[in-house]
C-alpha cells in the first residue's frame, strides 16, 4: 500500500436484472435484501467506445486500463494476470489468491495492460479528481474517499448497465449494506472495495495499575468509570476530543438498534423519538466533559500528537499509523454500548471504486472493479502482498476474513467487527462529505453548552 500523510482527523487520508432478463434477485441474508440493479433505459453506459454499440475484444487486441489504486505495481499487475486467467480457462482451481506464486501470474502473456498512477490509501478525493482533471490525467478507474461526493459531482459513470449481470455480484457473498451504499434512486455509482470501522484507541502508557485495561467491548458506565481511574492516576487527558465520538453513539442509546450517523435518517422520519437518541449521547459526553474527563485541543498542543491522552476516538483505517507514533503503546476498543446485554453495532465507512465518466473503457474498468472487490481469490492476494492493517473486506467469504483475523495488531478487532456486520450503519468519513464536515465542526461546538439540537446547523 502506497505510504500515506500522517495529520489529525483528516488522518482518514492516512490513517452496491442482468442483459438478458435474468434479474439479481432479493436474497434474505442477515437483516438485509440483494438489492435487483435495473439496466438503463438507454444503454450507452454499456458501451466501450463512442460509438454506441457494444465492443468485442478480439483475443490479440491489446485491452487498456488506468487505474488510482493504492497498491503496488506489483498487485495490480497479479490482479490483472488473475483475471485474465480465470476468463480465458488459464486459473488452476487447486490455486487460491493465498498460493499462487508472484512470479507466475507476472509471467502470464496477456492482453491487459493496467497503468497504476497511485492514489492515498483511502482513495482520492474531489480535489485529487479535479486535478487529474486539470492535467487530463483522470484515470478509468479510481478509489474514492467519498464515492458519493464524486456521484454528485458529476464525475463518475452509472454503472448500473455493468452490475446488472456482473458474476461477482452474489448475496451470499456480499455485504448488502455497503453495496447499496453506493446507490441512489436505483443507480449504482460505485463497487465498495474495502471499509474501516470507528473505534476508540487507547495509549497503554495510562492504563490504570489497579484494574488494568478496559475491556475491549464495554458500556458507557464502564468507561466514564475507566476514565475516572485514570483522571485520578495519571496527569493527562483521559479522553481527546471525545465530541468526535457523539455521531456514532446512536446505536448505544437506542437499544442496540442499527442507528444512522448523527441519527441524521432518523431525525428526518420522528424528529421527538431521533431527540431523545442524539439527547442520550451528547449527555453522556457533556458528561465526560464537565467531570474533567475529556479535553479539546484547542490551546496548546494536541493531547494525542503529544502522547499525553489515554483515549481518542478514530478510524479503524489509521491503525498502522498510531501504531507507528506509538510503538508497542496502542490498543483498540469498540464504541461503548449503553446496555451490556447489547451486541454493538459497527460504524462504517466504505472506500469504493468509481469509473470515471465518459471513460473510453469504462466496462473493463467496471469488470476489473468488481472483481477486485468480491472475487476471494483477489482479495485474499491483494490482502496478502499489502500492509491492509485495520481495512476490512465487503465480502462475507471466511478465507478472506480468516487471513485479515491473523493480523496481529487489528485481527481480533476484525474478528469481532465480522460477527456483526449485517447490522452495520454506513457513515461518510470524508471532508468531501458535507454532512461529514458540518457534524464535526458542529458538535465540537455543541458539546461546550447546552443548547438543544440543532438539525440544521449539523446537517446543514
Amino acid at each position: 500500500m502506497k505510504p500515506v500523510c500522517f495529520t489529525r482527523r483528516s488522518i482518514s487520508l492516512l490513517l452496491c436484472a442482468s442483459l438478458t432478463g435474468a434479474v439479481l434477485t432479493g436474497c434474505k441474508k442477515g437483516d438485509d435484501m440483494f438489492p435487483s440493479i435495473g439496466v438503463p433505459d438507454v444503454q450507452t453506459s454499456q458501451t466501450d467506445e463512442s460509438d454506441g454499440t457494444v465492443q468485442t475484444t478480439p483475443e490479440n487486441e491489446i485491452r487498456h486500463l488506468s487505474v488510482a489504486l493504492p497498491y503496488s505495481d506489483l498487485t495490480v499487475q497479479c490482479l490483472a494476470s488473475m483475471l485474465y486467467c480465470k476468463n480465458n480457462g488459464l486459473w488452476d482451481s487447486a490455486e487460491s489468491g493465498l498460493t499462487i506464486d508472484t512470479d507466475y501470474l507476472s509471467s502470464v502473456a496477456t492482453n491487459y495492460v493496467i497503468t497504476n498512477i497511485g492514489c492515498g490509501s483511502t482513495g482520492a478525493s474531489l480535489g485529487a479528481v479535479k486535478a487529474w482533471q486539470d492535467e487530463g490525467n483522470t484515470p478509468d478507474l479510481f478509489l474514492a474517499q467519498d464515492s458519493e461526493a464524486m456521484w454528485k459531482g458529476g464525475y463518475v459513470e452509472d454503472l448500473n448497465g455493468y452490475l446488472s449481470d456482473s458474476t461477482y455480484l452474489n448475496a451470499q457473498q456480499i455485504f448488502t449494506g455497503a453495496l447499496t451504499n453506493d446507490s441512489y434512486d436505483g443507480i449504482f455509482f460505485a463497487v465498495p472495495h474495502f471499509c474501516s470501522a470507528e473505534l476508540i484507541m487507547g495509549n497503554s502508557g495510562f492504563i490504570p495499575s489497579e484494574s488494568g485495561k478496559l475491556q475491549t467491548k464495554s458500556t458507557t458506565e464502564d468507561m466514564a468509570e475507566y476514565l475516572l481511574e485514570i483522571s485520578e492516576e495519571y496527569s493527562c487527558v483521559p479522553f481527546a476530543s471525545a465530541y468526535e465520538l457523539i455521531p456514532y453513539l446512536g446505536s448505544a442509546f437506542n437499544g442496540d438498534e442499527p442507528t444512522s450517523y448523527m441519527v441524521f435518517d432518523e431525525y428526518i422520519k420522528d424528529k421527538d423519538s431521533a431527540g431523545e437518541i442524539i439527547e442520550g449521547a451528547s449527555s453522556y459526553i457533556r458528561g465526560l466533559y464537565t467531570d474533567e474527563l475529556a479535553s479539546d485541543s484547542s490551546e496548546g498542543s494536541d493531547p494525542v500528537y503529544s502522547r499525553q491522552a489515554a483515549l481518542w476516538a478514530d478510524s479503524s483505517a489509521n491503525v498502522r499509523a498510531w501504531a507507528d507514533y506509538y510503538p508497542g503503546r496502542l490498543y483498540l476498543l469498540h464504541l461503548p454500548c449503553d446496555d451490556a446485554t447489547n451486541t454493538g453495532v459497527p460504524y462504517i465507512s466504505t472506500y469504493s471504486l468509481c469509473v470515471t465518466k465518459d471513460s473510453a473503457n469504462s466496462g473493463f474498468a467496471a469488470e476489473f472493479a468488481a472483481f477486485i472487490s468480491f472475487d476471494p481469490d483477489a482479495q485474499m492476494l491483494i490482502y496478502r502482498l499489502e500492509d491492509m492493517t485495520g481495512l476490512m473486506p465487503l465480502t462475507r467469504n471466511d478465507s478472506v476474513w480468516d487471513l485479515i483475523s491473523e493480523d496481529e495488531l487489528f485481527g481480533h478487532m476484525a474478528s469481532d467487527i465480522r460477527q456483526t456486520m449485517d447490522n452495520a450503519v454506513y457513515c461518510p468519513s470524508s471532508y468531501d462529505s458535507k454532512v461529514f464536515t458540518n457534524t464535526n465542526e458542529y458538535t465540537a461546538e455543541f458539546v461546550k453548552d447546552d443548547d438543544e439540537f440543532d438539525a440544521e446547523k449539523c446537517y446543514g
